[in-house]
């Protein structure tokens, strides 16, 4: 059930918010941690787990399987025994090896324009609808998701990966595909003094970098005099790591004005060329004391996490710039261009007659290359995420167990994106005929058939050949806080068919600022404007350093040649990455591009609509009972319980009108019919949105032991899943597309012509929806394992059917509506999240583990996991429909609908090999994933995106040299695997190839103490 309220302000505006650490520390708190510190029969109760991979240690696989085999409750996880051991670089990777779960490897699943050195975003099932927790509490990243961004984790503060795949009434809702639990180390966790470190060096071929890596561990028990113990644990961690991508991009296929075999002919617009550099940096810090009384009735743990993360990229892309529309790309003089049978583009060199040659006028003129953007960019993203929490378990007596907790978390985000760009122009060879990346040649715009040299031989790095162009800035200054408590009572009765019953109650209070400004793009200089291009050996591009880039060795080589040598001239990265000072020299220019914090009303860096809050409490009531009898010569285990769930959220925002005043005499908007002038007069309007959401979630589990060896599970549940803050996000922000303008006829030969009429086709939007409800889902699972033990207790072969009846999914949707400013009502196509109708889930994992004890000496070290995964998916909505891509409009052979969901691969696959024996423990862990869609609508290409087939190989040995000291060496992407993506061109799902990315292989040597 969801209420909603609005009410408007005209002209408010947004009050800049900053919080205090102590006014603003938090995070919601789950049943699953409070229970699982309450007494280890209750643990052996309530958790199931799955280790993947486990240090390659027998003990830890043992222990793991039967804890899976006990328990009622399922869920995958990953653990380390010692600090720093999770057996991969990063928590992402790691969790990557669990059955069902797969991750992405760009920098953001939105953006497939950056490869992302660790990746980013985890998928459940097909599901990104996933639920992050520290120790079983709720933590989130202040971004304009809910999750925390699990690249920005430091993994040596893990001693384990949980993640739950089905639901109990004491779990916190909000995750119908999974919960994933990122568990610390505690001081009782071990019997007494533990010192501990681990340090390695990373060497990441490509970039050829080395970066270190140190964590560090102290922890200790006192016995006190009144028979209590005292624990203490200070946890540490530091790590930077250096990586590079190179990416070789086609452009999107523009349908041409003409034929091939009879067919329509579609040429891409020109290629993009990347190359981007990361450092990443990441500091942790996790302090926790514990403490009990003599006679084990009274436990209080007390714990502090912070978690800081930087990472800083700079980027080097040649990307086509032109002002051309549809259609104007042409062969090279005296050359043409190669089509397979469809109409498509395989082989020529491409060039133009289009630009902006003349004032607010195209003027097609001679063969003379495309324009391409030579970018020199800079990013840095900040996050940092301080939790603070509190438990408190009291035993009175062997049936009553009660459990307080409370926590408050804080997050920030900062994110700087700097973009200069000079610009140039050239024809481009593009051959797409081989297997693997294209092969691409930059020649001179002058080059012809006749005469493949014309021009200069140092085009590409003369000053007096580019221009500077434009810049675009970006910055993000997120903050959120959540305070929660909760109290859980659990009785335990001394006989009969029900063995326990629990009741608790939950209250959550989650504030948060999100101010994010527009990627602010806009010109320097160009020929169409006062002035002219600012060529950099032009007095006015004084201020304006280049430097000088080699590409030699792009993509690992045999890809890219450039004419004259493999050098490029770019504005200097040292403009991009000193934003401040840039401000000062690149906004004199004509046409002045405009910094963010000199807009008119801006608050800082952002303009009050540019500034959103939400605050959003949940209040939460639940009763689970766990049962157990016989059946016949079987027995069962289960519980079952039902959670009561009331949402409340308020945000506020604005209504942003188009600016279409104009900037210079020459400007179309001074032409403009008189109503779109009015209805364009930047004006805004503040809302306040509330609404209210209320469900009671049912859960049912159950365990029945068909043997000594073999069970089966069964599991039901209702959950949510709540949207993304930014989709809720109160704004619609419109903009005027389409300029048509009316020359002066009468305009003598020979001089420009003028603009004497304009007016805008359409008037379209973004938009946020305060009033989204939660996506709704029954969950069904069915299991079948087989645990067999071949000597050493270690031996399990599992299968899973899983099944979700959704509803209420979220969906990009395109509407028309009407909106009244300064006496004038427009209709507006406004794009943004909305609720669509039913869909279903379903697939089967299938699992097995094993150490094969029984082979000869030496052999009988060899173990072996596997897991595969099938996903499959019917009726859920998708579409990338968007105001200026409508279903039968003008190109709309780029609209689609029927689109898979974002981040599903049918099939996803790991396998490790494993060995100890000796002192020595080695493995060799392949993760494998079918194509899947990226992202409905590409920025750049306004197509959906899709990440083809790829696997990963990553391997590690350690030798111990004694028992305090070990050394290892561990590998990643031992393949070099080329990352492709695929653009659709066509509603029937014809796919044509987008991006090809080339990144490192990392070697770690590793040295590790435990004391």
């Amino acid at each position: 059930m969801l209420s909603r309220h609005t009410t408007t302000n005209k002209k408010a505006v947004h009050p800049v918010f900053k919080y205090s650490l102590i006014a603003s520390t938090v995070i919601g708190l789950t049943a699953q941690n409070a229970y699982s510190q309450e007494t280890e029969e209750q643990a052996k109760d309530d958790t199931v787990v799955e280790v993947i991979d486990v240090r390659g240690v027998r003990g830890d696989l043992m222990n793991a399987q039967n804890m899976k085999r006990e328990g009622d409750t399922l869920l995958d996880a990953i653990s380390a025994e010692d600090i720093g051991i999770l057996p991969d670089r990063s928590v992402l990777e790691a969790i990557s090896r669990v059955p069902g779960v797969s991750i992405g490897r760009f920098a953001a699943p939105n953006d497939p324009d950056h490869f992302g050195t660790e990746g980013s975003g985890v998928v459940v099932r097909g599901l990104t609808q996933v639920r992050s927790e520290f120790n079983g509490r709720d933590t989130f990243t202040a971004n304009s998701g809910r999750s925390l961004s699990f690249e920005d984790v430091p993994p040596e503060l893990m001693g384990s990966v949980e993640v739950f795949k089905n639901q109990t009434a004491d779990m916190v809702e909000g995750a119908i595909a999974g919960t994933v639990n990122l568990n610390t180390k505690k001081p009782f966790d071990s019997n007494g003094r533990v010192l501990a470190f681990s340090a390695d060096a990373t060497y990441a071929d490509f970039i050829e970098k080395t970066t270190p890596t140190f964590s560090g561990l102290y922890s200790d028990i006192w016995e006190l005099d009144d028979g209590g113990r005292l624990g203490l644990l200070l946890n540490v961690s530091s790590s930077e790591l250096k990586a590079q991508s190179d990416g070789t991009q086609v452009g999107r296929y523009d349908l041409q004005n003409a034929q091939y075999n009879g067919a329509d002919a579609f040429v891409p617009r020109s290629t993009r060329l990347t190359r981007k550099q990361d450092d990443r940096t990441r500091k942790g810090f996790a302090a926790v004391v514990q403490w009990e009384n003599a006679d084990n009735t009274l436990d209080v743990t007390a714990e502090f996490i912070r978690s800081d993360s930087n990472l800083a990229w700079t980027e080097n892309a040649i990307e086509f710039a032109d002002d051309d529309r549809i259609g104007d790309s042409v062969p090279a003089d005296g050359t043409t261009y190669e089509f397979d049978d469809e109409g498509y583009f395989q082989r020529g060199i491409i060039s133009s007659t289009a630009g902006w040659r003349g004032n607010d006028a195209q003027q097609p003129g001679g063969i003379y290359g495309q324009q391409h953007a030579m970018v020199s960019r800079y990013r840095e993203d900040d996050s940092l995420v301080e939790d603070l929490s509190l438990n408190v378990v009291y035993t009175p007596t062997d049936q009553l167990a009660i459990n307080f907790d409370v926590q408050k978390v804080k997050a920030d985000t900062q994110i700087l994106d700097f973009s200069v760009m000079g610009a140039t122009r050239m024809a481009v060879d593009l051959d797409l005929t081989g297997s693997g990346i294209p092969k691409v040649g930059l020649l001179n715009p002058g080059y012809t058939a006749a005469d493949p040299t014309n021009g200069l031989a140092d085009h590409f790095t003369n000053p007096n050949q580019s221009f500077m162009r434009s810049a675009m800035d970006h910055i993000s200054d997120n903050e959120g806080d959540q305070f929660s408590t909760r109290l859980d009572v659990k009785y335990t009765f001394a006989e009969g068919a029900f063995t326990s019953v629990s009741a608790g109650a939950r209250y959550a209070d989650r504030d948060q600022t999100t101010r994010e400004s527009t990627y602010n793009w806009g010109n320097v200089s160009e020929a169409w404007a006062a002035g002219g291009s600012a060529w950099f050996d032009d007095p006015r591009a004084e201020g304006v350093p280049t430097d000088i880039v080699n590409f030699d060795n792009f993509a690992r080589g045999g890809v890219l040649s450039i004419q004259g040598g493999n050098n490029v001239l770019f504005p200097a990265m040292s403009i991009a990455q000193n934003y401040r000072d840039a401000v000062d020299t690149l906004s004199g220019y004509s046409p002045a591009w405009t910094p963010l914090n000199q807009r008119d009303g801006a608050i800082g860096d952002h303009l009050p609509n540019e500034i959103n809050r939400t605050q959003e409490s949940s209040t939460a009531f639940y009763v689970k009972a766990n049962f157990e009898g016989d059946w016949g010569d079987m027995d069962y285990q289960g519980n079952f319980g039902l959670r009561y769930v009331k949402l409340e959220n308020d945000t506020d925002g604005f209504v942003v009108f188009p600016d279409l005043f104009p900037d210079t005499p020459e400007d179309p908007n001074n032409f403009l019919p008189a109503n779109q002038s009015a209805f364009g007069n930047a004006d805004s309007r503040q809302e306040f949105s509330s609404s209210e959401y209320t469900n009671v979630l049912p859960s049912f589990n159950m365990k029945l032991n068909l043997s000594d060896e073999l069970l089966m599970r069964v599991g039901f549940s209702e959950g949510i899943s709540l949207p993304q803050l930014g989709l809720l996000r109160n704004f619609v922000n419109i903009t005027a597309e389409d300029l048509r303008t009316t020359l002066d006829p009468n305009t003598p030969p020979g001089e420009e012509p003028t603009t004497v009429a304009a007016e805008y086709g359409r008037f379209t939007a973004n938009s946020g929806n305060p009033f989204l409800k939660p996506m709704e889902s029954y969950n069904y699972d069915l299991t079948l394992e087989w645990y067999f033990d071949d000597g050493d207790g270690v031996g399990s072969l599992t299968g899973s059917l899983f099944y979700k009846d959704l509803k209420n999914y979220f969906i990009n949707d395109v509407s028309l509506r009407q909106y009244t400013n300064n006496g004038v009502t427009e209709t507006v196509q406004v794009q943004g999240a909305s609720n669509g109708e039913s869909g279903r889930i379903q697939g089967f994992e299938i699992a097995f583990s094993n150490f094969f004890d029984s082979l000869p000496e030496g052999w009988d070290g060899l173990g072996l996991q596997f897991n595969y995964t099938f996903v499959d998916e019917e009726g859920s909505p998708n579409t990338n429909l968007s105001p200026d891509r409508e279903a039968g409009a003008e190109q709309a052979f780029q609209a689609f609908e029927d689109l898979p969901l974002e981040g599903l691969s049918k099939h996803n696959a790991n396998i490790v090999g494993l060995y100890e024996k000796y002192g020595f423990t080695g493995r060799l862990a392949y993760n494998w994933r079918s194509s899947y869609l990226l992202t409905t609508r590409d920025v750049i290409t306004t197509l959906p995106i899709y990440n083809e087939d790829s696997g990963f190989l990553d391997g590690s040995v350690f030798y111990d040299i004694n028992e305090n000291f070990k050394v290892g060496l561990q590998v990643t992407n031992i393949l070099d695997e080329v990352t492709e993506t695929t653009m659709q061109i066509n509603e029937e799902g014809d796919r044509r190839s987008r991006s090809f990315f080339v990144n490192d292989r990392r070697v770690s040597f590793i040295l590790r103490g435990s004391f």
